[in-house]
């Protein structure tokens, strides 16, 4: 891939806003911008009551902490309206929250958790053979699933219609290896039975903790990043570990940063990458029959992967 300003490949963080506050996460976000990466930060505009409680933007110190950000060109982008049953009504108040704060509607939107307002997620995130899978997986092992009516225009929940005219990308699969685009060689894509409320869809590499992200980003995996020339979409929870009970941050997170940081790397916002992906292609891309049963198993493969071998 040929990268722009001749850059050797391209790499940011989508950081998941669960349980972040600006004491956990400011310290990670001065030293990214020490070291000239530029990434995305989703928010939450309401406050929420469950284990994933954190700041919100109706903290007027957030607010403005996220302000600055967005004016050193960070990307904003939207994780739900906050973690919880959010109708249509608080939804659409969250995105205009932004555009009030920014200037614009987040163009990545990342679904949360269990949220009833997610779009197309649960099984419906997969084909139907693996759909079915996840389903009767989660019953199986009483495992906690909701299924979204983000999508559902009978439900006081269904934001679709908003999403389809403003929201460009939405983030699916998660995969364990650094180089997004060798496992999912056609983001940013659609299908063509989402199409009617949603536009691209994206994948991501999975960093969401301290240990997972350290050992994401091993000077190894940089390395064969660079000499593929590949695309790291890394998918993180800045407030799971990054810093101490003193506001410190992990030495071997600033080692990892600083390595990377070295290296001719296009360092931009998930949703610049995204743009520049689907502009070099001469039309758009569908993801549809046996290539999205394909994507499907590899997801499900580096799922049974981490839940054995990594823990999580």
């Amino acid at each position: 891939m040929n990268w722009p300003g001749n850059k050797d490949f391209a790499f940011t963080i989508i950081d998941d806003t669960d349980k972040a506050t600006i004491d956990n996460i400011k310290p990670v976000y001065d030293f990214l911008y020490q070291n000239g990466l530029i990434t995305t930060k989703t928010v939450w505009s309401f406050p929420t009551e469950d284990e994933f409680k954190g700041d919100t933007l109706k903290d007027e110190e957030y607010k403005n902490f996220i302000k600055d950000l967005a004016d050193k060109g960070y990307e904003v982008g939207f994780h739900g309206a906050g973690s919880g049953d959010f109708i249509r009504g608080d939804v659409l108040e969250s995105f205009e929250d932004i555009k009030k704060l920014i200037g614009s509607y987040p163009k990545v939107h990342l679904n949360h958790a269990f949220n009833k307002n997610n779009l197309f997620w649960s099984y419906k995130r997969f084909t139907p053979l693996i759909g079915f899978l996840y389903k009767h997986i989660k019953k199986i092992f009483k495992m906690e699933d909701v299924v979204s009516q983000g999508d559902v225009e009978s439900s006081p929940f269904f934001w679709g219609d908003f999403a389809k005219e403003h929201v460009r990308y939405i983030r699916n699969r998660v995969f364990t290896g650094l180089d997004t685009i060798s496992y999912d060689k056609y983001m940013p894509y659609k299908e063509k039975r989402k199409e009617k409320y949603s536009n691209y869809w994206f994948s991501s590499s999975d960093g969401i903790d301290l240990k997972t992200f350290l050992s994401l980003l091993s000077k190894e995996n940089v390395d064969k990043l660079e000499y593929k020339r590949g695309c790291a979409i890394v998918y993180v929870h800045f407030a799971y570990g990054f810093t101490d009970e003193n506001k410190e941050l992990n030495e071997e997170f600033k080692n990892r940063i600083r390595y990377l940081a070295s290296k001719n790397g296009w360092f931009v916002p998930a949703g610049d990458i995204l743009d520049y992906l689907a502009s070099v292609r001469e039309k758009d891309m569908y993801l549809e029959g046996f290539r999205a049963f394909a994507l499907d198993v590899k997801w499900m493969a580096g799922r049974i992967y981490r839940k054995l071998f990594m823990g999580v």
